[in-house]
């Protein structure tokens, strides 16, 4: 048995300047998240970690966090989107976009890039690199053409993804020219195996009037400046239907397997159903149908309400969950979240999830908040990650969802000044640390076993020790070693 010892434990270094929002280091990796600041009502919270991604440097990148704020694993510095923990057949994977280049380098708000889809163990299962045959902006060769918006991982191990495709338009309904160009969102529903494309839709071609937008022409709608009048920003597998959102003609639509459109839900008129008195919805995100049946179904969706024209901040951003009756097409408001002590009005992006204890995430997209609020629509925690007002730190969605991660490659650990640093990235059940100590590599001894604290654990080494190793002991007891490193003297 390992002897005791006093333990000293660190948390993550806090680095400030006068003009950035402060964010964290750590002497065995190189990560630098954002400082989460978190208060909490008391009320009970839903278990699971969140899951973020960040926009703003110093280091950009996809985040599972606790809801203490402490890091649990990160990935390397990128241009992320929508991380997402999600089952491929039975087993829980984690999916995130990666663009190739910034997601902002073509046009503000789409993107070019891969899904990434890691197992348990951090450890890529697909990488999707779709060529999709789109025309894209300046006819630049882009080899990894999904967008950003949606990675939906179907029962039927296929996966959805949204492009965006250069296309030439009559946009004489717009007061724009007959020989228009405008950005069409693309849907596709591929075979992750074998990336077999098994669903197209396209909003031009599918039923959409590009008069149904409501996002102004303005100077688009050339070749250099096409117009993107529909702007898909989310895909639902609904049995053998797809359930889309367009942010630019507050709109979700289902969609059946032939690709036409079922019925629309729409924020300023209802579409095809009768919106409650005195409720609208635009520039809507993340719309999610659940309990579904052949006469009624529940909708949620991060309701932005807040974009110019002509919401410009006048509406703060909601979660909105209506109850959909097929047969009357009518719908009820079932829930109208905010927070009533501090109004947030984001512009863009955003995601409304329900969690299992009846609690509800709502990620505030372009602002960097997240907050959890009660089944009755209390807020119970607010995480803040930005400035409010700057527009630099965005997470396109956050989660809260249930992960447990044993990496596949080794703990790292660095001494430093008499101290050693250790640290698992990825690791979901680290429970203590067993500390090896030596004069030679052959000649390691367990000098202690310290508790684990947080993502990065401090702990004091002897001034004899020359060679040092450690080994991080799991809640089911294994452990998994460390490479031996050199005692600087």
């Amino acid at each position: 048995m390992c002897a005791s010892k006093i333990l000293l434990l660190s948390l993550a270094t806090v680095i400030t300047t006068a003009v950035a929002w402060p964010s964290q280091s750590f002497k065995s990796v190189p990560f630098a998240p954002p400082v989460f600041n978190i208060t909490k009502s008391g009320a009970h919270l839903a278990p699971g970690l969140l899951l973020i991604t960040t926009t703003d440097p110093p280091f950009p990148a996809s985040y599972i966090v606790t809801d203490d704020g402490d890091l649990v694993w990160s990935s390397k510095t990128g241009n992320y989107a929508n991380l997402n923990v999600q089952t491929l057949g039975s087993q829980p994977v984690l999916t995130f976009w990666n663009g190739t280049g910034s997601a902002d380098v073509h046009v503000a708000g789409h993107g070019y890039g891969m899904v990434q889809i890691l197992d348990s163990t951090y450890t890529e299962l697909f990488n999707l690199c779709l060529n999709l045959g789109l025309v894209t902006p300046g006819d630049i060769a882009i080899e990894c053409q999904a967008d950003l918006h949606e990675s939906y991982v179907t029962d039927h191990g296929s996966i959805l993804v949204t492009a965006y495709n250069i296309t030439q338009a009559d946009l004489t309904s717009l007061n724009g020219p007959g020989d228009g160009w405008v950005y069409d969102s693309l849907v596709f529903d591929i075979d992750i195996k074998t990336q077999e494309i098994l669903f197209s839709w396209s909003a031009l071609n599918g039923g959409v009037s590009i008069s149904d937008s409501k996002q102004p022409l303005g100077s688009s709608g050339t070749l250099s400046d096409p117009f993107d009048f529909f702007h898909i920003n989310s895909i639902q597998s609904v049995g053998n239907r797809y359930l889309l959102n367009s942010r630019y003609t507050w709109t979700s639509y289902m969609i059946d397997s032939n690709g036409d459109i079922e019925w629309q839900f729409e924020g300023s008129t209802g579409g095809d159903f009768k919106l409650p008195s005195d409720i609208h919805f635009a520039w809507q995100h993340h719309a999610r149908a659940l309990d579904v049946t052949a006469t009624s179904l529940t909708l949620h969706m991060f309701d932005n309400a807040n974009y110019e024209p002509p919401f410009a901040g006048v509406n703060q951003s909601l979660g909105l969950m209506f109850s959909l009756d097929l047969l009357s097409m009518t719908s009820t408001l079932l829930k109208d979240l905010y927070d009533p002590n501090e109004a947030l009005y984001a512009d863009s992006q955003g995601a409304l999830d329900l969690l299992p204890n009846g609690n509800i995430l709502m990620g505030y997209g372009q602002i960097p908040v997240i907050r959890e609020y009660g089944p009755a629509g209390d807020v119970r925690m607010t995480i803040t990650f930005g400035e409010l007002d700057d527009g630099t730190q965005q997470s396109y969605r956050a989660y809260r969802l249930a992960w447990e991660g044993t990496p596949a490659e080794a703990p790292v650990v660095v001494v430093e000044n008499g101290w050693a640093y250790m640290s698992w990235n990825g690791a979901t059940c680290v429970e203590s640390w067993y500390i090896y100590e030596g004069t030679t590599a052959e000649t390691l001894k367990c000098t202690m076993r310290v508790r684990n604290s947080g993502f990065e654990t401090r702990v004091s080494i002897s001034n004899s020790t020359a060679f040092l190793k450690v080994a991080a002991v799991t809640t089911n007891f294994s452990k998994r070693y460390s490479s031996v490193v050199v005692v600087p003297q």
